[in-house]
């Protein structure tokens, strides 16, 4: 019997670490050193909660938690949380208000805001992130040119390429909302194969000082056909933009196909 007077106490041991684990793993989420994280929580007033894949239930941020892919943040009334990326891009998450941090395949970071408002504080270095609200997508700079509200918030200067020479980005929607009957020729050749085939894609692409379009690629997509992508990043690339003054402009054009 004696043999085996270890057992209670190692039981009692064994209890005490998964408490341990259960209260620390939300704000952790045992990375491990396999995936790097995407930046941190800076800041935060009143209550502010977030929630991912790995847990059941919403939690309570702390300060410096770093976030990640999924991570969805909400904040009740008179509670925001200042959020900067690992670029050094930050911004805040206003009162009553719920975001999902995500990113392109390119890496870049991408914040979707499903209710309320983010306000851009610093655009970080070039290419920055990606903001999307009410299904437009911009970078951080062109959304908070677009976001009037933004405008007294900024702790630092719009860059300089942002002149009236400069394309702008309802421009360079205009001229790809032209294109969308081409943009439906490549799905409907896809629904000839797939009939069932329907969702998001994002197509990133840079649009030089000439005019044309270059490194043209699908930066996401819920539809994964190859053909299809191809098709879509031809029509870029055929585009034609007026010529402009400043530095190449990089985006991304939703389209939505259903």
């Amino acid at each position: 019997m004696k043999k085996n007077n270890w057992i209670v106490p190692g039981l009692i041991v064994l209890g005490i670490a998964l408490i341990l684990v259960s209260t620390w793993a939300p704000q952790k989420k045992f990375d491990l050193g396999f995936s790097k994280k995407m930046g941190r929580v800076i800041e935060k007033t009143g209550h502010v909660s977030f929630q991912n894949s790995g847990m059941p239930a919403e939690n309570e941020v702390n300060l410096n938690y770093s976030i990640d892919t999924r991570d969805l943040f909400r904040t009740d009334s008179e509670s925001e949380a200042l959020i900067e990326f690992n670029n050094g891009g930050q911004f805040r998450l206003a009162e009553k208000s719920e975001i999902l941090i995500d990113k392109l395949d390119n890496g870049n970071p991408l914040v979707v805001v499903r209710t309320g408002d983010i306000f851009i504080e610093k655009f970080g270095k070039s290419p920055s992130f990606w903001v999307r609200k009410d299904g437009q997508i911009y970078t951080a700079v062109d959304f908070a040119l677009v976001d009037k509200k933004n405008s007294s918030r900024l702790k630092e200067a719009v860059p300089t390429k942002q002149s009236q020479e400069q394309i702008t980005q309802m421009e360079i929607e205009n001229v790809l909302n032209s294109k969308k009957n081409d943009f439906f020729k490549c799905y409907g050749q896809l629904i000839q194969k797939s009939p069932q085939a329907s969702g998001q894609v994002l197509v990133s692409f840079t649009i030089e000082k000439q005019g044309h379009t270059s490194k043209v690629e699908i930066s996401k997509s819920e539809i994964l056909e190859s053909n299809f992508k191809s098709c879509l990043m031809e029509v870029v690339a055929r585009t034609k933009f007026r010529s402009f003054s400043g530095s190449p402009v990089a985006t991304v054009f939703p389209l939505k196909f259903e």
